[in-house]
């Protein structure tokens, strides 16, 4: 029996330093990423005073009434839920890639018009079941009425706010007061968290973190023995099934979570068989739910006529191949990924996966292999680029916005980053006090399974995005609760706290500076204001729009501050020719088809503006237009010579300081000079 505990603990130590070992990762790129220079020491000290700002704020906290923390707290989050519903109308971003191209089949399904004629999904199947579920939504949403953008901006509230009360009422449920809740309703109301990627794009992500909030709320009340009625019980086993099936049928690497799940089962049953029982139940389902989810995932597939094509499929291997590519930091790489499509099917691509993962592990060696590891930790657990995640720019943004947006931009990366560095701090503190525990808490242990198997699944075997490493931060949460109700509250005479103001007022100091420091950098960056950058990409073989002889489309545009470059998505090859028009001062700019060039190339004032593609030829003329039944795209709908139902829109894009990331690899054309 000794043993057997003895090894369990050690077991238990070395997930915590493995975790340890990447939060720390995780707080040094958030210090030093994107800028990379040494203005980055100068937010060295938030990594002790950040920490030491929530022990003191939650000490504060603690003496105050419930009931008006309580209130507060609701308080709080309403206006949270305010400025998402006018972050959803007043600056709705532009998306693009695996979202849109969700959004986009989903509304096909939620009409009965299924084309699979791009070969994305044949790709990337395992986006089908996600795609055929919010198709499914559509179809409810259009009975009540609704747009599919109000549909998806709904669906994309209801998960994240009830994340956000799931983690909340764990707090509470841990620390046994609100204090904690309080401090956590802070950071979702004052950082982009809220705001930004998990509130602008629907996608797999966003219901993963929600799940595994769910599933540890509902496994920390069966440990707690909270559920005393069978009625209870069972209500929260139904629901932790569906939340678990769900969440494997959209995210094949949810399987981690079943594993942990039989792991902890193992580990429980090997140490003590007696509280097997509490542990059991809870698991048990976990790990049904997840094996239910491949037959159910082959079901919402034929539910809407998909078949798999092993001519376009990418195996498993593709991803672990991409994940040992050193010039991309083991994350997704476009190269990688075209060098497979010439292969002719799922084997030979496989096949030749399987050779070139031989040949880097022999070509890295193990200094490189250890950078790799480091740098797909890094990657995972950075969150400088986390806010515009999948997002090109905004379809439209208030005036205040637009003319400041490089410094709104750079303001929310940091505020999140440096938020991130106290939450990963925090952790690591938690762990620490938890290495030297050696009773064996099952739902922590469980806990630490999940988030070291998600960080060592990308950085031993997969590709690494920063989205996926969001995955670990209900954990992080639950972690973080865990260790404050061991923090004694010494009652003293009432006299001011001058702790709390003196340390918020040095992080915005050191903030302030940080970005002063940076200034150059900040002003100099590429920033996409107005765009519309959704599209189904060229290596999909998406279909061109024929545009008839010396007929032309029109598209409207407004902007409200100054920019210096204007793009528009082009068919290679087409001699179909643009300009863009100020509506209010009528002069028009000639546009020239070319490849892009990093200069500015004119100023554009605030104005009405429209875009205007012409066919001058006598032959039709192939010219992009992305086409979608009701889902809105742009500020307003392109104009066709022959109107037709469904909604269109031009791939196009207003910057200011010229933006690296253009259109992709596509030839653009760009404004030149005015006709006098």
């Amino acid at each position: 029996m000794f043993k057997r505990l003895r090894s369990t603990f050690v077991f238990k130590q070395l997930l915590i330093v493995l975790l340890s070992i990447a939060l720390l990762i995780g707080i040094i790129c958030n210090l030093f990423y994107p800028f990379e220079n040494t203005s980055s020491l100068i937010l060295l000290p938030i990594v002790f005073i950040g920490p030491l700002l929530v022990f003191f704020l939650y000490r504060y906290l603690k003496k105050l009434p419930p009931f008006l923390l309580k209130r507060i707290i609701l308080i709080a989050f309403l206006i949270m839920v305010l400025v998402q519903i006018y972050v959803f109308s007043a600056m709705p971003a532009t998306i693009y890639h695996d979202p849109f191209r969700v959004i986009q089949e989903a509304e096909q399904v939620s009409t009965g018009d299924i084309d699979w004629t791009s070969d994305y999904f044949w790709r990337y199947p395992n986006n089908v079941p996600l795609t055929a579920l919010v198709g499914f939504w559509f179809k409810l949403t259009n009975l009540l009425g609704l747009t599919p953008n109000l549909a998806i901006h709904i669906l994309s509230l209801l998960f994240l706010d009830s994340m956000i009360i799931i983690l909340l009422m764990t707090a509470k449920k841990i620390t046994g007061n609100l204090a904690l809740p309080f401090i956590g309703q802070l950071f979702f109301l004052f950082s982009p968290y809220a705001y930004t990627y998990n509130l602008q794009v629907f996608y797999s992500d966003l219901p993963i973190y929600f799940t595994i909030s769910a599933l540890l709320f509902i496994v920390l009340k069966w440990q707690k023995s909270d559920f005393k009625s069978k009625k209870w019980r069972f209500s929260s086993l139904i629901a932790l099934f569906f939340v678990c099936l769900f969440a494997q049928i959209i995210k094949p690497n949810f399987l981690i979570v079943a594993i942990a799940a039989f792991l902890t089962l193992l580990i429980s049953w090997i140490v003590n068989r007696k509280i097997v029982g509490a542990v059991a139940i809870p698991m048990a389902t976990i790990i049904l739910a997840i094996l239910i989810a491949f037959p159910a995932t082959k079901f919402l597939d034929n539910s809407i006529n998909f078949k798999n094509n092993e001519q376009y499929e990418l195996p498993i291997t593709h991803w672990i191949y991409m994940g040992l590519n050193l010039k991309r930091d083991g994350s997704y790489s476009g190269r990688d990924t075209k060098s497979a499509v010439k292969q002719a099917n799922i084997k030979a691509r496989e096949k030749a996966d399987i050779k070139g993962i031989s040949r880097r592990l022999k070509k890295v060696g193990i200094f490189n292999l250890i950078k790799l590891w480091t740098s797909k930790v890094a990657i995972l657990l950075n969150v400088s680029k986390y806010n515009h995640a999948y997002t090109g720019g905004y379809v439209s943004a208030p005036a205040w916005f637009q003319k400041g947006q490089a410094w709104w931009s750079s303001i929310a990366s940091l505020v999140l980053r440096l938020a991130f560095v106290t939450i990963y701090s925090l952790a690591l503190m938690s762990l620490y006090r938890l290495f030297k525990v050696k009773e064996v808490n099952y739902l922590l242990l469980f806990s630490l399974l999940i988030a070291v198997g998600y960080i060592t699944f990308h950085t031993f075997l997969w590709e690494v995005e920063g989205r996926y490493g969001q995955a670990i931060t209900p954990i992080l949460f639950l972690l973080i609760a865990n260790s404050f109700p061991e923090i004694k509250i010494i009652k003293k005479k009432s006299r001011r706290d001058w702790k709390i103001p003196v340390f918020i007022l040095t992080v915005i100091s050191l903030g302030g500076i940080y970005l002063k420091m940076n200034a150059r950098l900040i002003n100099s960056r590429g920033i996409a204001t107005i765009a519309q950058r959704s599209q189904l990409s060229n290596q999909y073989d998406p279909q061109v729009t024929w545009l008839a002889a010396h007929s032309s489309v029109t598209q409207n545009v407004s902007i409200a501050a100054t920019n210096d470059y204007f793009s528009i998505l082009k068919v290679k090859g087409s001699k179909a020719v643009a300009t863009l028009t100020n509506r209010t001062t009528k002069q028009t700019f000639n546009i020239n088809s070319g490849h892009t060039k990093y200069s500015i190339l004119n100023q554009l004032k605030p104005g009405e503006y429209q875009i205007k593609v012409t066919n001058p030829t006598d032959d039709q003329q192939a010219i992009w237009l992305v086409d979608t039944h009701n889902y809105q795209l742009g500020q307003e709908s392109a104009s066709m010579p022959d109107p037709t139902s469904g909604k269109r829109s031009f791939v196009y894009m207003f910057s200011q300081n010229r933006v690296h990331d253009d259109q992709g690899t596509f030839r653009i054309v760009k404004v030149k000079k005015p006709y006098k």
